[in-house]
């Protein structure tokens, strides 16, 4: 009876070495799994941070650069950093909407349109978790992008839904909200729309600002040159 109890205590040990060595494996597993997310998202904001750097560049005023040898290299580097992040996203679960929107216009300047609108979709999902604020930029990014690829219809429907995002309940709110209308009517002088309208919107919106030097700022931005 002994042998018996001794024998069972040594199958217990050994099934408890055992459990033991598969917890440590899969712990093992996990932190190597977990290692290499962090490592993609890592790469995958030295993609967005390189991308935003190189957006600055498209806005230098020089002949060389919009049309020389320095343009080229800096179109063929945003097309690489943009391909690569729009493959490494598929393995990712907490970009940014900011980030989608970097990698969107990105994707729209190096010529990929279909993957360019799936990266603005994708960013209107994440802002969807990340206020209104956001939500407005998301919506109008996308409107832009809408706007260029002759789809006007379905820009303005975006514009509406990033006004109504960002509400009207205070000063702030109302700021983006003349910004937005004053985008918009840009756009919509190209798109033979209703730019006219959409300046006055802006207008009343600059009558219900309580601070004086922001209606006052917001009058200059409206009459400004555009």
């Amino acid at each position: 009876m002994e042998s018996f109890h001794r024998l069972a205590y040594m199958q217990a040990g050994v099934v408890l070495i055992s459990l033991a060595a598969l917890a440590v494996s899969l712990y093992s597993v996990l932190e190597r799994r977990g290692a290499a997310r962090r490592a993609e998202r890592l790469r995958f904001a030295a993609l967005i941070d390189d991308l935003n750097d190189l957006r600055l560049a498209y806005r230098h005023p020089t002949t060389a650069l919009e049309f020389g040898d320095e343009a080229d290299a800096v179109n063929a580097r945003a097309e690489l950093l943009a391909v690569q992040a729009f493959l490494l996203r598929k393995r990712l679960h907490d970009i940014t909407s900011p980030e989608y929107r970097t990698l969107a216009y990105a994707l729209s300047r190096s010529g990929y349109p279909a993957e360019a609108d799936q990266s603005w979709r994708e960013a209107l999902l994440a802002a969807d978790e990340e206020g209104p604020t956001q939500q407005l930029f998301a919506h109008r990014g996308y409107a832009f992008f809408l706007f260029g690829a002759g789809r006007p219809g379905e820009a303005r429907e975006q514009m509406r839904l990033g006004l109504k995002a960002i509400g009207s309940a205070d000063d702030n709110a109302r700021i983006h909200q003349i910004k937005t209308y004053v985008y918009w009517a840009i756009e919509e002088r190209a798109a033979a729309g209703p730019e006219v309208e959409l300046r006055e919107r802006a207008e009343v919106e600059i009558g219900l600002l309580d601070n004086e030097h922001s209606r006052r700022r917001m009058r200059a931005f409206l009459e400004s040159p555009s």
